[in-house]
């Protein structure tokens, strides 16, 4: 068996003519999409901000899921949405993890930077722990990963520290300390971590010289003067209730979809958020000459998921009646599930999220657009559309 540290990884190459059906693509990223709102109605919390990942949080517990089975792997499917017959399921996130990602990194012709998004999820397990070539075989082939052999028995600080350093090194020293003591404990036997991380220029830079403090009125009513950016291009829509806008990135593959509720009813358009009301949103979006007033902010954000997954039905994986027998031969159960997104809006761009816009100018007065009360937002794979991040600002 490896010694504590190393990764445990398939040697076997993957079959090239594995490959998902267009429908079984789309069925993936729908379900993404049902399981982004379900998270999100679920994490919010009174006046706090919130920021996820709900392509990492499936990313992660895709890889989990290879080695579920029985009442647990029912239990997982419906909880994250996961719909397709094991086998397919993998195939289809190993493809649009290509579209995501390698999209987000390739090299691209003409002036500004490309958007550049990287996305982690690992595994961790104690040494000695049986591990089943089968399972080995899906991380390796669908999800380019492998086990991290860990002694959380004899050396917990250590394995902790270890984990945390790896966080720190793969997102460029942006994620420190993402394990706080008591996260990882002399009985962990299984963890996963989730990390993005993203950097893109707005294809429409706000003014240099535009950014002036003005107020915000925080979702408890009370108000703050915020530097406020100011520019103008992106596809506009009124809706009942809320004003939404998209700012656009270089090189049109990603997205950011702002809804700004009117004053007094960010509750009831919250409370409509689904795939349906995304939808239908994205259809009435028009190109417009656009003002727009967006404060600069961030949101360094770490949702407690388990919870959240208990109540959407995921319950034995957390406990001693958790079935991962495809995994390894010893019964295992999940003790952990850590989970950051950090978000930074400013003059140039944005780290952590991305989004993309098409629009023209004509001749007229702009459509102002005031973002100085709490909004919600969407950050988006335009060819896919499938959601990268999601959260809600409320408060500075």
């Amino acid at each position: 068996m490896e010694a504590p540290g190393e990764v445990a990884r398939s040697t076997t190459p993957r079959d090239p003519e594995r490959v998902a059906t267009a429908l079984e693509f789309q069925e993936v990223a729908s379900g993404n999409t049902q399981l982004a709102f379900a998270l999100y109605q679920r994490s919010i919390s009174g006046t706090e901000n919130l920021f996820f990942s709900p392509y990492s949080v499936s990313s992660a517990f895709s890889m989990l899921y290879a080695g579920a089975r029985g009442q647990t792997e029912a239990q997982m499917a419906q909880a994250l949405n996961f719909t397709l017959p094991q086998e397919r399921h993998h195939l289809a996130m190993r493809e649009l993890a290509d579209f995501v990602i390698t999209d987000a990194s390739a090299p691209t012709s003409g002036s500004g930077t490309a958007p550049a998004f990287h996305s982690m999820n690992s595994a961790w397990a104690q040494q000695g722990t049986p591990l089943h070539p089968a399972f080995l075989d899906t991380l390796a082939h669908d999800y380019d990963s492998g086990v991290h052999l860990m002694d959380f028995q004899g050396q917990t600080s250590r394995a902790r520290e270890e984990i945390n350093q790896w966080i720190e090194t793969r997102t460029g020293g942006r994620i420190q300390n993402l394990l706080n003591e008591g996260t990882v404990t002399n009985a962990t036997r299984l963890m996963l971590v989730n990390v993005l991380f993203f950097h893109g220029s707005w294809s429409t830079p706000f003014l240099a010289n535009g950014t002036q403090d003005q107020p915000f009125t925080a979702l408890d009513g009370t108000s703050h003067s915020v530097p406020t950016m100011r520019g103008g291009k992106g596809q506009y829509l009124r809706g009942d209730g809320f004003e939404a806008v998209t700012l656009g990135y270089r090189h049109d593959e990603y997205r950011m979809l702002i809804v700004v509720p009117e004053q007094g009813r960010f509750a009831e358009v919250e409370a409509r958020l689904s795939p349906g009301f995304l939808t239908q949103l994205r259809a009435g979006l028009e190109s417009r000459h656009l003002d727009i007033r967006l404060p600069r902010f961030k949101i360094d954000s770490t949702p407690d998921l388990v919870p959240v997954l208990k109540s959407l039905g995921m319950t034995d994986a957390f406990t001693s009646n958790a079935d991962f027998s495809g995994l390894s031969s010893e019964r295992l159960l999940l003790s952990s599930v850590s989970h950051r997104a950090y978000v930074s809006v400013n003059e140039r761009g944005t780290e952590a999220s991305a989004a993309t816009a098409v629009g023209t100018a004509p001749a007229s007065d702009p459509e102002t657009v005031h973002v100085n009360r709490p909004f919600i937002f969407t950050i988006e794979h335009v060819p896919t559309r499938q959601l990268l991040f999601l959260g809600r600002y409320v408060k500075p």
